[in-house]
């Protein structure tokens, strides 16, 4: 049975803007915290209110900012293990007379294949930058006027918001 499911997000408002690395665009951005009130819905009915959420987004890719967009370097390295485990097994595994041969055979070629071309992928894929060190090289945001409605930002002790569509400066 089919059961469509899933989470609305309403009534979605920005509530801060600061300068911070998006890892997907891979360059210095501005990020934007919008606060949403999410439900859980089954066939588009929503039943589970779920309260205020509040998330960052890059303004130029429309994602989270600190959201890895590929699989992670480490994730890699498991996998080549995984698969030098496989291949070791299944040439060690005796042959069984109720398992296909053909089979046995296949997956005594294919795992070690796999393996020698994910070394092949880590030894030409770079590094993935280390999110802190590209944070320390990105500027606090210094606006002095809102960047969504342009009014004048009204500075009160600590805390920086535009008085018009109250987004606050982080």
């Amino acid at each position: 049975m089919l059961i469509i499911h899933g989470l609305y997000r309403f009534r979605p408002k920005r509530v801060e803007f600061r300068n911070d690395y998006c890892v997907r665009c891979k360059m210095p951005r501005r990020a934007v915290r919008i606060r949403t009130f999410n439900a859980w819905h089954i066939f588009w009915i929503p039943l589970l209110p779920l309260g205020f959420w509040k998330r960052w987004y890059c303004t130029a890719c429309r994602k989270p900012p600190h959201e890895f967009p590929g699989t992670r370097r480490a994730f890699k390295w498991i996998g080549l293990f995984l698969l030098l485990i496989f291949t070791a097994l299944f040439w060690l595994m005796p042959s069984d007379p109720e398992f296909p041969a053909w089979v046995m055979w296949l997956l005594r070629f294919v795992t070690p294949i796999g393996a020698v071309l994910t070394v092949l992928h880590l030894m030409k894929s770079p590094k993935d930058p280390r999110l802190q060190d590209e944070l320390a090289k990105v500027p606090p945001a210094a606006d002095a006027t809102c960047p969504f409605c342009g009014t004048q930002l009204l500075m009160l002790a600590s805390q920086t918001s535009c008085p018009n569509c109250h987004v606050v400066r982080v």
